[in-house]
Order: C-alpha cells, then sequence, then structure tokens
C-alpha cells in the first residue's frame, strides 16, 4: 500500500491556499482528467479517481511484498517542532517489521524522500537482515546532506509530482505510503496532473495510502493520491478498503505501527461453535437434517468456515462431534467442536400375526402359531412374547392371549395383542380286546383291557359295561363289553368286545370217566363225556312245571341233544325241574367230591320227614342223591311222588342254593 505524505502550510498562507483550492476544484467540476492507459483494468473512477487495488494487506507470512514509504521534507515540519515525531513513527515502523518478520524475502522497504528529484533516501531492504533497523535509525539520524539524510529544514520541498514519478518508476511495488503535512508546493501542482499519475499507478496495481499530518492537511489533495474511503473511528478499516487517514504527529507513530502489523497476518481467526443441539428423529427416518451456523471472525477480511459434518447434512441417531474449523485468507486456522444429539423418539410399528385356533395337541410356539411383523425407522433390537392363559370349560380348552413387544435399538417399545384359542375337540383313539370265549371268569384280568390314546392327555379314562347278549351265564351266554375312553374335556369313543361264556369244559371235567346216571333202572338218564355240549343248552331248566319222576325210558341223549321220553321245553331246557336240580347237584359233586361227604345237618335247609325217613342216620349230600335217584326213577317207593315231589325238590334246591358248576364249594 502506497501513502503519499502533505505537508500543512504555514498560516499567512492560509487565504491563498483557499482560493486556489476552490478555482482548481471548479476546474476539475468542469472535466475530469484522462486516466493514462492503465496496465490491467481500473476499477469505476468516481469523483474522477481510479479506486485503489485489493488492499495487499494479510499475507501469508512466506508471501514477499514490497512497501515503498515516501516522506515528506518541507521545512513546514521543522517549523513545526515534529521532525522528532516523525523519525520516531519512522523507526517504529521500522521496528514492527523487523521483529514480526524474521523470514526472508517476506517484506522488502524502500523509502524516498519529497524532494525535486524525489532521491532514494534507503534501497530496497529486507526486513528481516539484522541490520536492517540500525539503517534505517542511521538514515534518520546521521548527519549529511539533504539528498542522504530526512532534513525537513531543507527548504520547501513539498513535490507530489516527483515523487509520483518516482514511485511509479520502482517496479513490483505492492504498496506506497504517503506522508505530507500539506499540499504540493513544487513542480506541477495541478490536480488533474496529479490525479493521472496517482491513477496510473493504482491502476498498474499497486496500492497508495495517503497520510495528512497535521492541522493543515487538505483532505481533498490527500484523496486525490488514493481514494474517498478514511480510515477513522466509524469509517472502514485500513484492511477493510480505507484509501487515507488524517493524523496529529503525536498518533503518528500508533498509525505507522499499525499498517506495519496489517501487512502480514499472523493472527489466527476466532471461531465460536454454537450451543450443544438436541433434536428428535425425523419421522421415518433414524436421524435428522440440522442446519447450523458457527461465529466466525479474523482481523483480516475472507475468513471462512467449515464444518464437519456440515450444516444441513443428515445426522444420525446419537450423538455427533461436529468439528468446525475458521480459516482465514493466508490460511491461518482456528477450531472449535460442539455435538448434536439425535435423539429416537419413535416408537416401533409391530403388527401382530392374526388370531389362530388349534388343537391342544399343536404347539403353541411362534413357529406354528406366527410371528409379528415389527420395522423401526433405526432397527429392531428384540421382539419377544408374554402369554397369559385364561382358562376355559376344561382343562384343555382354554385361551392364551399373546402380548408382543418389539423393542427398537433406542429402547423404544410398541405393543400388539394376539389371540390364539387351544380347543381339544377330537375323542381318544380306543382298541378292545379280542373277543373271548371262557369258562367262568369274565373279569378283565382274564379278558383283557381295552387300550386308549389321545392327543392331549397321555392316559384317557377307560371304563367298561356288560351288556348280557343272549343265553344262561350260569351255563353259557354272550356278553357284550363296551368300552368307553374319555378325555379331560369329556371326549369319548367306544368299542365292543363280545365274550361268550361256556361252561362245556367244567361239564366234561365232571363226566369224564364214569357216566352220571340219574335215576334208576328202567327210569334213568344217562350222561357221558359226550353229552357235555348237551347239558349246558338243557341249563337252565324250566321251572314252571311240577316236578315228577322219570318216565320209563333209560334216556340217553343224541345229536340233537333230545332226552328221549324226557321232555324239553321250546328253547330246549330240560322241563322237569326235578331232574333239572338233581342233574346239576350230581355235577356239582363230581366238580366238588368235598361238597358229596357234607352232612346235611350242616345246611341251613330244613328237611321235610318223608325225605328223611328213607335216608341213612346222619346222611350227607351223596345219601340224599343216593334217595333221591331212587325216588326219580321208581314211582313205587312208599314216597307218594306226586305229592311229594315238590318237597323233594325244594329241599335239593336249597342244598344247592347259590352254587353253581363255575364255583361249586
Amino acid at each position: 500500500m502506497k501513502k503519499a505524505i502533505f505537508s500543512i502550510l504555514p498560516g499567512k498562507f492560509s487565504l491563498l491556499l483557499a482560493l486556489f483550492t476552490f478555482i482548481t476544484f471548479q476546474a476539475l467540476q468542469a472535466q475530469c482528467p484522462v486516466d493514462p492507459a492503465p496496465q490491467q483494468p481500473c476499477p469505476p473512477v468516481t469523483d474522477c479517481r481510479s479506486e485503489n487495488p485489493e488492499f495487499p494487506g494479510c499475507q501469508p507470512p512466506n508471501n514477499l511484498l514490497n512497501v515503498l514509504l515516501v516522506l515528506d521534507e518541507s521545512s513546514s515540519i521543522a517549523s513545526f517542532h515534529a521532525e522528532p515525531d516523525v523519525e520516531a513513527a519512522v523507526l517504529d515502523f521500522a521496528n514492527t517489521l523487523h521483529s514480526n518478520f524474521t523470514t526472508a524475502n517476506r517484506v522488502k522497504l524502500r523509502i524516498i524522500e519529497f524532494s525535486d528529484n524525489a532521491n532514494d533516501a534507503v534501497p530496497l531492504t529486507d526486513v528481516s537482515a539484522a541490520n536492517f533497523v540500525s539503517n534505517i535509525s542511521n538514515y534518520l539520524t546521521a548527519d549529511g546532506t539533504a539528498s542522504a539524510n530526512y532534513d525537513p529544514d531543507n527548504g520547501n520541498l513539498t513535490n507530489f509530482e516527483a515523487a509520483l514519478n518516482k514511485a511509479a518508476s520502482i517496479p513490483d511495488i505492492d504498496i506506497i505510503f504517503f506522508f505530507t503535512d500539506g499540499i504540493p508546493t513544487k513542480g506541477n501542482t495541478s490536480r488533474t496532473t496529479l490525479i493521472a499519475k496517482a491513477n496510473a499507478i493504482k491502476c498498474a496495481g499497486t496500492y497508495i495510502f495517503a497520510i495528512g499530518v497535521g492541522s493543515g492537511a487538505n483532505e481533498t489533495r490527500i484523496q486525490d493520491l488514493s481514494h474517498t474511503d478514511k480510515l477513522g473511528p466509524g469509517s472502514p478499516n485500513l484492511i477493510s478498503g480505507a484509501d487515507y487517514s488524517l493524523e496529529s504527529f503525536s498518533s503518528f507513530g500508533d498509525l505507522l505501527t499499525e499498517l506495519a502489523n496489517s501487512l502480514i497476518d499472523k493472527t489466527p481467526p476466532t471461531v465460536q461453535c454454537p450451543d450443544p443441539i438436541k433434536l428428535s428423529n425425523k419421522p421415518g427416518e433414524c436421524g435428522n437434517t440440522v442446519t447450523f451456523t458457527p461465529n466466525v471472525n479474523d482481523n483480516c477480511p475472507g475468513v471462512t468456515a467449515s464444518c464437519t459434518p456440515a450444516s444441513g447434512e443428515f445426522f444420525p441417531v446419537g450423538v455427533t462431534t461436529v468439528t468446525c474449523k475458521a480459516t482465514d485468507k493466508v490460511g491461518l486456522t482456528a477450531t472449535c467442536t460442539f455435538t448434536i444429539r439425535i435423539l429416537d423418539l419413535e416408537a416401533p410399528n409391530i403388527v401382530c400375526p392374526p388370531a389362530k385356533t388349534i388343537s391342544c395337541e399343536d404347539s403353541t410356539d411362534p413357529s406354528n402359531t406366527g410371528n409379528p411383523v415389527a420395522l423401526d425407522n433405526c432397527g429392531i433390537s428384540s421382539v419377544d412374547h408374554s402369554d397369559v392363559r385364561v382358562d376355559g370349560s376344561c382343562v384343555n380348552d382354554f385361551t392364551i392371549n399373546r402380548t408382543w413387544v418389539a423393542i427398537d435399538d433406542h429402547h423404544n417399545a410398541k405393543t400388539c395383542l394376539q389371540s390364539i384359542k387351544v380347543e381339544d375337540k377330537k375323542p381318544p383313539v380306543i382298541n378292545c380286546p379280542a373277543a373271548i370265549t371262557v369258562t367262568c371268569d369274565t373279569s378283565v384280568l382274564k379278558t383283557g383291557v381295552a387300550t386308549a390314546t389321545d392327543n392331549c392327555l397321555p392316559r384317557p379314562t377307560l371304563s367298561h359295561s356288560d351288556a348280557h347278549v343272549s343265553g344262561d351265564c350260569e351255563w353259557l351266554c354272550e356278553i357284550d363289553r363296551t368300552w368307553v375312553a374319555k378325555d379331560a374335556c369329556d371326549n369319548t369313543s367306544k368299542c365292543v368286545q363280545r365274550i361268550t361264556k361256556d361252561v362245556t369244559p367244567l361239564i366234561e371235567q365232571a363226566l369224564n370217566g364214569n357216566p352220571l346216571v340219574l335215576g334208576q333202572a328202567g327210569a334213568t338218564v344217562t350222561l357221558t363225556k359226550d353229552h357235555a355240549d348237551c347239558v349246558v343248552k338243557w341249563f337252565p331248566y324250566n321251572e314252571v312245571l311240577a316236578p315228577k319222576a322219570l318216565p320209563f325210558d333209560d334216556a340217553v341223549a343224541g345229536a340233537d341233544c333230545k332226552l328221549m321220553s324226557n321232555p324239553l321245553d321250546g328253547a330246549g331246557h330240560i322241563d322237569n325241574p326235578w331232574l333239572g336240580i338233581t342233574m346239576k347237584l350230581s355235577l356239582l359233586v363230581r366238580l366238588n367230591p368235598s361238597l358229596g361227604t357234607r352232612k346235611l345237618s350242616t345246611f341251613p335247609c330244613d328237611m321235610h320227614f318223608i325225605i328223611r325217613q328213607g335216608m341213612k342216620p346222619n346222611a350227607d349230600v351223596n345219601e340224599l342223591l343216593r334217595v333221591t335217584n331212587l325216588a326219580l326213577g321208581n314211582v313205587n317207593v312208599n314216597w307218594n311222588v306226586p305229592a311229594h315231589a315238590k318237597l323233594v325238590y325244594e329241599y335239593l334246591k336249597c342244598i344247592v342254593g347259590d352254587k353253581t358248576v363255575c364255583d361249586p364249594n
């Protein structure tokens, strides 16, 4: 940046200066000067002045920056006794440059002075050189000619034209600081000419910053060198595009120090992150889009901020640390961090399987009854269920109320209810024992037990009942045994086992060996082993007719089981109760010989004297049968058979009692 320095004129010239300024300004109002052809396009011209190029300050520390300081040598500076202030300000400027920038070839400084020839005071010098400050100090304080040292006492040297011509002749200057305490008094002082020369320098890419020092500095002529933006309170600062400043000699040193510090940026920016952000998820998504803006500041313009992740991105549920980085135009950075917490407040969506009815033997596991469908914006952590049983009318009829719960990855939960009806409608499967023929024992131990299985009850209840089908079960009959299997819910199934009871084997046993002869010679019934099947057909005998003796017939049963002249009823049963009871008692004695020797006196039966008179004293059952057979086959005995046959029959019945061939005891 280049600064022009103007001197303040003595008071006796004030009126003349005002008149000159007015005339010159009016001329410029009439016609603006034409700028020489610039080396590069100039910014738009305002009030005939070209704008400065971009301020070259805030450079990266390793960039080369050439600075030109143009110092006014007018005698008015000395007359105001301000030379020590100027020298101190320039020395502070040099010290600031040297102390801040120690890398070679970063900043170079050149000083020229206002004079008729605008001679070099200090050639282009590296500010990081060890002798840089001492060279500047020697230049300011050493004795010598006006051309070699800064000597404001050396006449009236406010020559803007010479200074601008010299500055324009120096190549690669980035910024010029012009310092003056007045208006031009030497050379061509025309505003048109001087504005054109200043415009040419600016349009070539060199920044001019003009500094007017003292109360007499002309602000308009200062602006002619640079432009119209003023550095000062409430005005843009230097690095934001200020073009000139009006200073007192006492503040001139501070200003130059500020300008030196503005040339190279060594101050990192500042960045302030937002406070932690907490948001809920976007409906249906596992996260949310978040926008934010960090607050950044820097001593130089052009600072930018970037954040990772960036504002406007999609942030997942959870805590994300965002790092924001501020970067200024020279690459200095600062960072800060903050957190973005996205909460998953959205419960899962769960759809239960439909209600289901199953049989009690079926599995209630979800693999059989169905699983729910669970979805979540972030993810399902678990799907589980709990069951509540509601009993029904029986142990295997019940309802399961199954509550399904889906829990997502962030512990949000949602439930649904499934109803599972369990029922027992199937009866047991029953298998009866095979049909069987038995002699006496019809118990299940003999005939067999049914087996049953059930779909739900391991051992269904078994029961049975017998129904008489045909025959007399003391001798020969058929029984249907109905087995019933029942489960816990009263479902039943039945089967029928046919049992035939036939005492023929016992009759064969009784008749094995000697034939059984009933009655006496001439009136007998003879039974052999071959007649066993006839015997079971004759019984039970018919008790309806009156007892009577055997006819004169030695009867032997034929193949048709006829007893010759002994009558049988329509069912083929013995039609003579006396013959029937005698035959039964005889068979019982054959099966149980001890019964034959049992004394009649041991039986609770009343014996009529007619029966007793034909027997031996202390008679037993065998004696009773002997006498009975005599009477049964001989009507000529002393008994009055027709009158007393019933007495014999009744006594024999009492002796037989409830004895059977299956239990002859």
